[in-house]
């Protein structure tokens, strides 16, 4: 049974069937060992596994984590990307330099070290790109 839509290429309608299995897709790390060379081969597997992160998969999933301690955790990854994209474009010269809004700001020790840091780094950026 095939319908031809004269839409965007060409869609098969089929019919449903709730007692198909799905097709279940091997997974895992494939190594082949070459010429005896054991050592070499688990090498290679603890590379594939550790460029997969399946090592800090187990680790994760060895403890409970629970639901609000997991939020507080991606709310802290998502900080740190921000703040990562955020030095990304000051460094890069696409976005302006913050200027201190308020005295209060700048009264702790470690937020005028922070901003000298930051306005230095931008300064530096700038005279690598020959724009200061």
């Amino acid at each position: 049974m095939k319908n031809n839509f004269r839409g965007k290429g060409n869609f098969q309608k089929r019919p449903f069937n709730k007692n198909k299995q799905k097709e279940e897709k091997p997974f895992g790390a494939k190594v082949i060992v070459r010429n005896g060379d054991v050592n070499g081969a688990i090498r290679r597997l603890k590379k594939i596994l550790e460029n997969d992160n399946r090592q800090k998969e187990l680790a994760k999933r060895e403890f409970y984590e629970k639901p609000s301690a997991k939020k507080q955790r991606n709310m802290s990854q998502a900080k740190k990307r921000h703040q990562k994209d955020r030095m990304k474009g000051l460094i890069s010269g696409d976005a302006p330099l913050p200027q201190p809004t308020s005295q209060k700001f700048m009264k702790s020790k470690r937020k005028r070290r922070a901003y000298s840091d930051l306005r230095n780094a931008f300064a530096n950026s700038k005279r690598k790109r020959g724009t200061l």
